[in-house]
């Protein structure tokens, strides 16, 4: 009996250890929400930082960002929003827009009103990982944003 409990102890470690790779309630977060009054305007934008990866060739690193719109207009992202992460030894990396038009790699989307969701991957020059991140901010139709940190539970 105690075999099969080792054994199932280490099938179960051997599977959280790919966990982290995926996005959960339990994994920090950089989070804000951007709002009017009016409600038109009401989205949460948030960064894992568990999803950083470096490239494998170059020098690049790559983080996951989701939108989720919650307003009663779509919303629109540009090339003119960025994500700004400020490294703990006050470097400041800015995403750069890719010349993908679709998917995960595309900086031009339109999110739908009524709990639309989107994931963007954010792609950086340079490697860097989740630890060495102080804090993230949005710059969006020229205002900027700190994205506030939850750690995991």
């Amino acid at each position: 009996m105690k075999t099969k409990i080792a054994i199932l102890g280490l099938l179960l470690s051997a599977f959280c250890v790919k966990v982290p790779a995926q996005t959960s309630s339990k994994d920090p977060v950089y989070l804000e929400v951007i709002s009017n009054t009016s409600k038109t305007i009401n989205y949460t934008v948030g960064v894992y930082p568990l999803t950083c990866k470096n490239s494998d060739t170059g020098d690049r690193t790559y983080i996951s960002l989701f939108v989720l719109n919650n307003g009663s207009n779509d919303l629109t992202w540009t090339k003119a929003n960025h994500v700004l992460i400020v490294l703990k030894d006050r470097t400041l990396a800015f995403n750069y827009n890719t010349v993908a038009d679709s998917g995960n790699y595309s900086y031009l989307y339109s999110v739908s009103s009524s709990k639309g969701f989107h994931e963007q991957t954010l792609c950086y020059d340079g490697k860097f990982n989740a630890d060495d991140i102080a804090n993230i901010y949005l710059l969006e139709g020229g205002d900027i944003y700190k994205l506030m940190y939850y750690k995991a539970s």
